[in-house]
């Protein structure tokens, strides 16, 4: 039985190691296609980021989900990207109040 766990513990191990492994080459990629773009099409990438996540967040107060699929029309394939790039830690962050604050 304990040799079991140990596998088991083995087997997750090595499955978080290669989920750590495929966010960090995700990472580096986007970087890599943040770093190949002109400023100018840096900074409209900036301003249609933040723009919606103004939106979705202050304006219209909405759910982690609402933002990703309503306001950014994401399907259900950016819901894993969205928390490796910590956009979720984002949402989660801004107290209600805040939101609030901004009506």
């Amino acid at each position: 039985m304990t040799n079991d766990k140990e596998n088991i513990m083995q087997k997750l191990s090595d499955q978080t190691q290669e989920f750590q492994a495929l966010i960090e080459q995700e990472k580096q990629e986007m970087d890599a296609w943040w770093e190949s773009l002109s400023k100018e099409d840096q900074m409209k990438a900036f301003y249609s980021v933040v723009s919606r996540i103004v939106k979705g967040e202050l304006e219209d107060q909405g759910s982690y989900r609402y933002v990703l699929y309503n306001v950014f029309g994401f399907d259900a394939d950016a819901y894993i990207m969205g928390m490796n790039c910590g956009f979720m830690a984002l949402h989660n962050a801004i107290p209600l109040d805040v939101k609030k604050m901004s009506e």
